[in-house]
């Protein structure tokens, strides 16, 4: 008895087969029990498991045919047309823009290293934390006085 691939399912190899939709039919170890499983896309689905048998994997077609699992197809994603190279269709190459031989230099305006605004960054961030410790040591004293 020869065993063919039901519509809408790649045969990836003799123990992979998958759906269209991402579902997969795989002979593999799971759980420590080897066997035919039905893998569903939706990780909240229970993987369900069939005999490690010829059989087994045609019981596990059947039961995705019946419905046991609740699948969403995918679309595939559009076949990319190959085209020829710009060269053979007769178009000029673009040029690459070239280097600009002054960008490292210093002094120009609005040019300032970014160095100088981490430092200020950082200055700022230094003198938040100042007003947060100043603001926690008033709250302290001043629970200090009602306890008093």
């Amino acid at each position: 008895m020869s065993f063919s691939v039901p519509k809408g399912w790649e045969k990836d190899s003799d123990k992979l087969y998958i759906h269209n939709s991402g579902v997969r039919i795989q002979f593999m170890t799971y759980r420590a029990k080897e066997g035919w499983y039905l893998v569903p896309t939706d990780l909240d689905q229970p993987v369900l498991e069939f005999e490690p048998t010829p059989e087994g994997r045609e019981k596990a077609f059947e039961a995705f045919g019946k419905g046991v699992l609740n699948v969403k197809t995918r679309k595939k994603a559009p076949a990319v047309a190959v085209t020829e190279p710009a060269k053979k269709r007769g178009r000029p190459a673009r040029p690459r823009p070239e280097a600009d031989e002054e960008e490292g230099k210093e002094g120009e305006p609005g040019d300032e290293p970014k160095d100088k605004d981490k430092d200020k960054d950082k200055e700022k961030d230094k003198d938040k934390d100042k007003d947060k410790d100043d603001e926690e040591d008033e709250e302290d004293e001043e629970d200090e006085d009602d306890d008093s």
